[in-house]
């Protein structure tokens, strides 16, 4: 502004984003009333993706692996790092994880992601297995749909 030989804009007045009950901390709520209230956190593309943090997860990847880890970061892209991150595989009431540790997946590559309830998962029953028995179970239980493109239909 001072190149162009002009004045600079005044800042904004009572510029408020919105903060989720909590996202400031423990105990700590904005007032709308204080001006010196902290302003609020904005994350635009990922703002859901806070609310996960320090949170275990269930994350389903474009290939398929289902992968169970804590959230420990993330960025605009929605990349993460989950921490003590299993790979879940489950078929006929058994599940197996496979140790994965410190794991870093690209934004790109998550499907679905979601909170998991560890009471309701005990509720489930899934017993703990060996990884290959739980494999073989669960290629023997996939429905495996194989298309015919040229008339365009299911085969059986």
């Amino acid at each position: 502004w001072q190149r162009a030989g002009m004045a600079a804009p005044p800042p904004p007045q009572n510029l408020r984003l919105p903060v989720s009950p909590g996202a400031l901390g423990p105990g700590v709520e904005p007032s709308p009333t204080d001006p010196n209230a902290p302003v609020g956190l904005f994350l635009p593309g990922v703002a859901s993706l806070i609310e996960q943090l320090d949170k275990r997860l269930l994350i389903v990847l474009r290939d398929g692996r289902h992968l169970v880890g804590t959230m420990r970061s993330f960025d605009q892209f929605s990349n993460m790092v989950l921490e003590d991150t299993h790979e879940r595989h489950v078929a006929d009431g058994m599940k197996s994880d496979i140790a994965l540790g410190l794991y870093i997946v690209r934004g790109d590559n998550v499907v679905l992601l979601g909170e998991i309830d560890v009471e309701k998962e005990r509720a489930l029953g899934f017993r703990d297995e060996e990884v290959d028995k739980v494999r073989q179970a669960e290629m023997e239980t996939k429905d495996r749909v194989e298309w015919d493109f040229e008339k365009m239909e299911a085969m059986p």
